[in-house]
């Protein structure tokens, strides 16, 4: 599939999530768990954070790229309203996240929480962030094979993301947070065909850009959201998702489809992200959910 093609058809399908027939006034109904409510804090924090990725991104070379802009001007924007569905969720189950005074309803303006992402901005944005962003750019200037590593990064974040949301999915016994993740979700595989289509076409083209990819992958990759929240958090996610053994099973499923990207084969980047946070942990895989359960979070009934 050519780039304009690839384009059109994410194009065609990019809206603001549809929230059409939401039940929010069953939320309360069906008890979060404190696993549930701090995966979904998290899950909430990234989306809310995409905005700064795109600066990212486009300090590089992908902003001389007029399709690539338009793909990621609508990426932004899709993830956007997941997080404000995310917080709405939160909010109308009466979790308080500090330091938000109130609790979000599904009336109030938009956008919602705004101390909290200005926060999480500001820990995220430090000296260590201004040097990543001017290393990405200068690597970006030396190197014009770039826009290939970052589609695939793209792609191996979003096969991640709409993983973890389908296992909450499967997990939960709230069915309007089962609802919600699923309309979510329907969104995050659009983002993830079109990363994958580009990096497949990419890479398949460029054979400094495949070594340069693979090179970047295996030392830098890291769960999405790491760095922005405490690894501490990152970790919780992931033990709690894939500490089990259907979690490992996941994993594996998940560096099975990377091994399909090319040049890319073998990199094994989430079963290693996997045993990295069990290690961390101090726990064994099977403790792993059980690690997750002790997490706590408060709520305000």
């Amino acid at each position: 599939m050519d780039a304009r093609t690839n384009l059109d058809r994410h194009l065609r399908g990019s809206k603001r999530l549809d929230l059409t027939g939401v039940a929010w006034e069953q939320i309360r109904d069906h008890p979060l768990s404190s696993a549930e409510t701090r995966c979904l804090t998290y899950m909430m924090d990234i989306e809310s954070h995409t905005m700064v990725f795109l600066r990212s991104l486009l300090a590089t070379r992908a902003a001389m790229e007029p399709e690539l802009t338009a793909f990621l001007a609508c990426w932004a924007y899709e993830e956007l309203w997941h997080g404000e569905a995310l917080s709405r969720f939160l909010g109308e189950a009466g979790l308080r996240l500090e330091p938000d005074p109130d609790l979000p309803g599904w009336d109030d303006p938009y956008p919602s929480r705004v101390p909290r992402i200005a926060r999480t901005r500001a820990g995220a944005l430090g000296a260590r962030g201004r040097v990543s962003r001017h290393g990405l750019a200068l690597a970006s200037r030396l190197f014009g094979g770039l826009p290939a590593t970052h589609m695939a990064w793209g792609a191996i974040n979003e096969l991640s993301t709409l993983t973890a949301y389908g296992t909450l999915v499967d997990r939960t016994s709230n069915p309007v947070l089962a609802d919600l993740l699923a309309r979510i979700v329907r969104d995050e595989r659009r983002h993830y065909s079109y990363y994958r289509v580009e990096a497949d076409r990419r890479l398949a083209a460029d054979g400094l850009g495949r070594r340069v990819t693979r090179t970047a992958l295996d030392r830098s990759w890291a769960i999405v959201g790491t760095g922005v929240r405490p690894l501490a958090e990152t970790d919780f996610v992931v033990l709690h998702l894939f500490g089990d053994g259907a979690g490992l099973r996941a994993a594996r499923e998940m560096d099975a489809t990377v091994d399909g990207l090319p040049g890319l084969d073998g990199l094994r980047l989430f079963e290693k992200a996997r045993a990295g946070a069990i290690r961390r942990a101090g726990a064994a895989a099977p403790a792993g959910r059980r690690w997750a359960r002790a997490g706590s979070c408060s709520t305000g009934n």
